[in-house]
């Protein structure tokens, strides 16, 4: 090449631009993949979300009460197909509607007034008497509200209510003086109402709690919801042989386990008959002899037992106990069938989650162990000049002949084994 052909170096600062440019661009690379990472796990927390949602709207779906939410105006914005039968409404067409026009005029105020002080945090929670007026008959019940989101705008507030009618047998509300100035209406005292109890449970179908953790929760909900339960306890599968029991007392642990050391009692019998059994005196009740010889020593009396089903397949026992004799009335009855249906929901929704979990995870075993054994069939190949169908066939052979898995065959091979795997089969 000619000297006036010569390739001159391209000048100093272009060759800083250069650099510059390719610094960007590896900075931007970086941006990009973070980004993506980013989307990643937003992706996965809004799957989540909406998994969550399902399984709550599910739980909520198998309870016979009411439950809708609405936002700091009264407006539907969910709802479940009970509280759409109560009004008469068909649930898609229930969304977006104020719920001020299906109560009686008289009660109109008092839900403004719920409203307000659920949606700006002013009060935690409300309970008053309503008369329903769909498209059916009337119906009187019970309204309790709870806070989801409270916000200052009331149209990004989220208010959770339950509507028990009198039905389902809850006591009346008993409400509380007002303070000066307050014009706002009497709700419950009680820190913690049935209704709260049902929409604390409908929310345990969204959580990650382990079978230990959900017994326990669901047992404190059941005894602060039963007016009369001083102890309670939650058997999953048959009392013979359960699959796990919860409680939330040394109490309740005691009277289950007098009841297996028997193998007869309240919860036996609500699990084999398929019916709530009552008992106000445990000690002294002729069903049950060989447990009456042995709970005289315990602190429980009175015996409420609730068997648990979703769609008529058998899930457990609720054990309500009490350290009185016959405590149990009507009302606790009504109020333990209520707790057991959402209870079964969850559980029920509790195992389709371990059963995915156990689903995944052998996919994933799966998935693995089949890169494994690839990996394996390439050495195998390697070493012995064989085909695949050939290098795997010997992998199921020599499998057969050690009793070993040839998932784990194939681990030794690509750890570095494959000489003594190869000596083996010969």
């Amino acid at each position: 090449m000619s000297a006036g052909h010569e390739r001159r170096p391209p000048p100093a600062d272009l060759v800083g631009e250069l650099a510059e440019l390719e610094v960007a661009r590896e900075e931007l690379q970086v941006a990009e993949e973070e980004l993506q990472a980013q989307q990643q796990e937003i992706a996965r927390l809004v799957s989540r979300v909406d998994r969550e949602r399902r399984w709550q709207e599910h739980v909520a779906a198998l309870l016979p009460v009411g439950l809708f939410v609405t936002d700091g105006t009264g407006q539907v914005l969910e709802a479940n197909p009970a509280m759409a039968a109560l009004l008469g409404v068909a649930l898609p067409r229930l969304g977006g509607k104020p719920l001020s026009v299906y109560l009686d005029p008289e009660d109109v105020r008092g839900l403004r007034w719920a409203l307000r002080a659920l949606g700006t945090g002013r009060s935690a929670d409300y309970r008053s008497p309503v008369t329903v007026r769909g498209r059916g008959a009337a119906a009187t019940g019970q309204l309790f509200g709870t806070p989801d989101v409270v916000h200052p705008d009331a149209g990004r507030a989220r208010i959770r209510w339950v509507l028990v009618t009198d039905e389902h047998g809850l006591p009346p509300a008993e409400p509380e003086p007002r303070a000066s100035g307050d014009d706002g209406p009497t709700r419950d005292a009680a820190p913690v109402s049935v209704a709260e109890a049902l929409t604390q449970l409908t929310r345990l179908a969204g959580t990650d709690a382990d079978r230990r953790q959900l017994l326990l929760r669901m047992s404190g909900l059941a005894q602060r919801a039963v007016p009369a339960a001083d102890w309670v306890s939650v058997t999953v599968g048959r009392p013979a042989a359960p699959r796990a029991i919860g409680s939330d007392s040394a109490a309740a642990q005691d009277v289950d386990g007098r009841q297996m050391r028997a193998e007869e009692g309240p919860c036996w019998d609500a699990a084999a008959l398929q019916e709530v059994v009552v008992t106000g005196d445990l000690r002294a009740d002729p069903r049950w002899p060989a447990l009456g010889r042995i709970a005289g020593a315990g602190p429980v009396r009175s015996v409420l037992a609730v068997p648990l089903a979703v769609s008529g397949d058998p899930t457990g026992v609720l054990n309500v106990y009490a350290a009185a004799a016959d405590a149990f009335t009507e009302t606790d009855r009504r109020i333990a069938e209520l707790v057991a249906t959402a209870i079964a929901a969850v559980l029920d929704e509790a195992a389709e989650r371990e059963s995915l979990r156990r689903l995944t995870l052998n996919l994933e075993q799966a998935l693995a162990s089949r890169a494994v054994i690839d990996q394996a069939k390439g050495v195998l190949i390697a070493r012995l000049g064989v085909d695949a169908d050939e290098a795997f066939a010997r992998l199921v052979t020599l499998s057969n002949r050690l009793n070993v898995k040839v998932r784990d065959l194939a681990h030794l091979v690509v750890e570095g084994h494959a000489d003594e795997v190869i000596a083996a089969g010969t």
